[in-house]
């Protein structure tokens, strides 16, 4: 009885026949799909006929519009090969030849592979006009360069000369080492002079946009688009059309108990997934694919999965993604709350997929806007990771099983440490790591995840028909980043190294260093020949560790050296926004990594220092703050920063107007702004708090660094502490008798 049971629940597609004809459809009778099939031939004077069926299936479909994909990609190629220069002869001929379209692509994209030495990982375009107008938006971010000053040199107190690179600002897609200046740095050879500005009729964002087709099932349409995306981002197994009579081949319902909705898991595992990873990533994505869909619990966990489910819901505007669905402010706060039950029911946290699930954590939570809570995640990250070794390289057999273990481990450092330099970068603290140890070997670069394609996936799905195709490039991204991360490292310990005085000469080495590994990243990683997320996050990433490096010295000139700290870091805010602003034209910022905010802050508070010393214009300034009020939607942290360049405005009497509305203002800011005019404002602004850190609180008054003997005033912080700049426990002085305090009287 079990067994038939078993057999009528798995019975699919071979076992029914998919399309019976149209008179075994009229008696409702069996058919077995022959032609003509054997019920009719039974039957004399019974003509058999097969209508073609209405709904086809999903694979069918999927067939189809991949061979009409592939088609107009193979024309599309050839029309931009004919219209170019150097190689519409060669293409004219092989079409008079009698070559194929499939031939000539071929030929093409070997060619190209050859002359790029790229491995053939290149951006291929579906038509000419969207080549153009991507190319147009990126236009800015690649010809961003620096003042062409040349007298870069400066000596040190014994007297011996050093030169920093000549290319100090190295133009994006331009190589400037010299091994390089030969070969062909614009894979996707832009023509800027021909493509359509911004206004010429282009709708924004340039990539993801995803429109339904007039007259068509818009359900059934974003289904079908959500399954192609979550199929190429997570793999075949992952966006299947449920189905009743079969057994789901992933056991994603079993990972958490917030849904039992198995497709709202894939759908937001696929959003964290294009659009946040691989920046700050501790966790192997194939690994834990793998795991997730078998239920293997090695590479895979409950508290993992809710933590990365609550990074995902970010990127969406469904209500099921809230734990308030009318409240988009708690998405992803039922995911996170269980995340942290699991956490505290751990007995031992000395486990990877614990290691990888914190630095998920304290990403959602830097996104949010609580850096105090995000600190605090991180550094549990880092400091398990050093406990468990996984700094240290293991002995690699040749099994598959040691490669997977070594893999993993290497992912799950590798994240943590990044996460850990990027915190104490934002903060201005020591890592907490030690300078000098050797680190461990960097998650390897596999070519078939490198050549896989990404595509961008939002609410909607992905586009069926998409502007153009980019390999993901992923494990160059993340090696380029995690080297980033290792130059990061040795420049906070220039810069906060205390029985040690920062130099001229050790400022200028550090950014030499920075400059250098622009100069050798790999030529995939140039915006000439990649713009994914992850790409252009790397490049902001590069200015904004930049521009942090000269801050604190904006009001010093370095002797014998031209490089202006001041100059620097109105380039690199300059950078930053640019970069945004091409983000912004080709995915919105709607859907931005978690630190992207933190960058746009730090670039706008350079430009509120630019524009204070009238050496620009307000434009870049009105720029950042219209970008961070975008940005709101997905990041809490966004608000909290256009209150910060409200009241530096203010505090610094900048002479350009904040416009005043509900998003960005604080609250104790709009009541003061009610009664007690631009000076109350002021007053209540940014304050600190004595639950928080307050590392982004630039309104600190003496009464919130000295403490008294005497009684607590109403309002003041109830703790008492000697020494302003040491650490205080973290206590709401509002609700001292929840806690179980009370005021001495």
């Amino acid at each position: 009885m079990e067994g038939s049971v078993n057999s009528k629940r798995r019975r699919g597609l071979g076992v029914v026949t998919p399309n019976a004809c149209t008179e075994c459809r009229k008696k409702r009778a069996k058919c077995d799909g022959n032609n003509p099939c054997g019920r009719c031939t039974s039957q004399k004077g019974t003509e058999c006929v097969y209508e073609v069926p209405v709904r086809q299936s999903k694979e069918h479909m999927r067939s189809e519009i991949e061979q009409l994909r592939i088609q107009q990609r193979q024309s599309e190629r050839i029309l931009a090969a004919l219209v170019s220069s150097d190689r519409s002869e060669q293409v004219l001929d092989q079409l008079r030849n009698g070559e194929t379209l499939e031939t000539i692509t071929h030929k093409l994209d070997h060619s190209t592979s050859e002359s790029s030495g790229s491995g053939g990982n290149v951006t291929t375009f579906s038509r000419l006009s969207d080549h153009q107008a991507i190319g147009q938006a990126l236009k800015p971010a690649k010809s961003t360069a620096s003042s062409p000053t040349s007298t870069l040199a400066f000596s040190d107190s014994s007297g011996i000369p050093h030169t920093l690179p000549t290319g100090t600002w190295p133009a994006w897609g331009a190589e400037s080492s010299t091994s390089l200046q030969n070969e062909d740095t614009d894979m996707m050879r832009w023509d800027p002079d021909t493509g359509p500005s911004p206004d010429q009729g282009h709708t924004y964002p340039l990539i993801g946009g995803w429109h339904h087709q007039s007259g068509s099932d818009s359900d059934t349409a974003i289904q079908q688009a959500r399954g192609y995306g979550q199929e190429t981002i997570l793999g075949s197994p992952f966006g299947m059309e449920e189905d009743p009579n079969q057994e789901h081949p992933n056991s994603n319902e079993a990972w958490t108990r917030v849904t039992s909705d198995g497709a709202l898991v894939e759908h937001l595992m696929a959003l964290y997934f294009c659009w946040e990873y691989p920046t700050f990533a501790s966790l192997s994505k194939e690994h834990f694919l793998e795991d997730f869909r078998t239920g293997n619990q090695r590479h895979c966990s409950s508290l993992l999965v809710n933590a990365l489910l609550a990074v995902g819901c970010r990127f969406s505007s469904q209500a099921s993604t809230r734990a308030d669905p009318n409240d988009p402010n708690t998405s992803g706060d039922h995911f996170f709350a269980e995340a942290l039950r699991l956490l505290g029911e751990q007995p031992d946290r000395h486990v990877l997929t614990t290691i990888q699930a914190l630095g998920l954590m304290s990403i959602r939570e830097a996104s949010c806007g609580r850096s105090s809570e995000s600190l605090f995640l991180s550094g549990q990250s880092i400091r398990l990771a050093i406990e468990m070794g996984l700094h240290l390289d293991i002995n690699i057999s040749h099994s598959k099983e040691s490669a997977i273990e070594h893999a993993v481990r290497s992912a799950t450092f590798w994240g943590a440490f990044s996460l850990d330099q990027a915190w104490s970068l934002s903060i201005g603290r020591l890592p907490h790591f030690s300078r000098d140890t050797k680190l461990a070997t960097k998650p390897a670069i596999v070519d078939h995840v490198e050549s896989a394609a990404w595509i961008p996936y939002t609410d909607d799905g992905a586009p069926l028909e998409r502007s153009c195709t980019q390999p993901s490039n992923v494990r160059s991204v993340y090696k380029t980043f995690c080297e980033l991360s290792e130059i990061i490292h040795k420049s906070l310990y220039t810069l906060y190294s205390p029985g040690t005085h920062v130099t001229s000469k050790a400022l200028l080495e550090a950014y030499t260093h920075y400059l250098n590994w622009y100069d050798v990243i790999p030529a995939s990683l140039r915006l000439g020949h990649n713009f994914t997320p992850a790409v252009l996050f790397a490049h902001m990433y590069y200015h904004y560790a930049i521009l942090l490096l000269f801050r604190p010295f904006i009001k010093l000139d370095i002797v014998g050296s031209g490089v202006s700290p001041r100059d620097v870091c109105s380039q690199a805010a300059s950078a930053i926004s640019t970069l945004v602003n091409s983000y912004s034209q080709l995915y919105t910022l709607r859907r931005t990594p978690s630190f992207v905010p933190y960058f746009v802050l730090t670039s706008s508070i350079a430009h509120i220092v630019t524009l204070g010393n009238a050496r620009e214009g307000p434009e870049q300034l009105k720029k950042g703050i219209a970008d961070l009020k975008e940005m709101t939607s997905c990041h809490g942290f966004a608000i909290r920063a256009l209150d910060i360049l409200r009241y530096l405005i203010l505090h610094w009497d900048v002479d350009i107007e904040f416009e005043d509305d509900d998003e960005g203002v604080a609250e104790g800011a709009r009541e003061g702004g009610e009664g007690g005019g631009e000076g109350k404002w002021r007053q209540e602004m940014c304050r600190p708090k004595s639950t928080s850190l307050n590392q982004f609180c630039p309104n600190v008054e003496s009464v919130d660094v000295v403490n008294g003997i005497g009684r607590v005033v109403l309002g003041d912080n109830p703790l008492f502490w000697p020494f302003p700049l040491q650490g205080r426990p973290l206590l709401d002085g509002r609700a001292l008798e929840i806690g179980g305090f009370r005021l001495v009287p």
